[in-house]
């Protein structure tokens, strides 16, 4: 399955032992967090690379933004990196990842959830851009696999013009804000 398929799939999952890892103020690993999520039936379908190199990207972006710190190596496994979720971000446990963004930060302006929103929609575009010249890559390669890939690269390419739609949206509200001087 694809990148994209697994962030739909996987993503509320993960925000939600991202969030009892909060509560319990408990430290993991990537391994450890894909372990858990490999327990769940709806990610019976992924395997355990897939899964693994999904929740270490997640898992690096939240610490560029500061949402997970990373507090050392773990003891057992000197070459795994041992992350804590930081006290700045709250996933709640029955919640969506954009519902539990939107909960964490109640007295964070409209602006400024939209601005992170329209990150995470690039961040989402750019991955999926990466997939669709990867695929351009596999066929220039290998012209007898066309067929095989070409509906491949067409849902990766309606996905991408999807995306593309919502940032297109975002940005609208955001200029409409912006010429309101509305911060809310």
């Amino acid at each position: 399955m694809s990148r994209r398929q697994i962030h739909l799939v996987a993503a509320e999952p993960l925000n939600t032992l991202l969030g009892q890892k909060a509560l319990d103020n408990t430290s993991f690993t990537v391994c450890e967090l894909r372990d858990q999520l490999l327990e769940q039936p709806v990610l019976a379908a992924f395997d355990q690379k897939t899964l693994r190199l999904f929740v270490r990207d997640q898992i690096n972006k939240r610490v560029k933004r500061g949402e997970v710190e990373r507090v050392g190596l773990h003891p057992c496994f000197k070459q795994r990196d041992l992350f804590l979720v930081a006290n700045a971000f709250n996933s709640g446990n029955d919640r969506s990842g954009l519902e539990s963004a939107q909960a964490s930060s109640d007295a964070e302006p409209l602006t400024a959830k939209l601005r992170r929103d329209s990150e995470q929609l690039r961040e989402q575009m750019e991955d999926s851009h990466l997939q669709l010249q990867a695929l351009q890559e596999i066929v220039e390669k290998y012209p007898d696999a066309r067929d095989k890939i070409s509906p491949v690269f067409e849902e990766e390419k309606a996905q991408a013009r999807a995306l593309g739609e919502k940032l297109k949206a975002y940005a609208k509200v955001q200029q409409k804000l912006a010429e309101e001087g509305d911060d809310a």
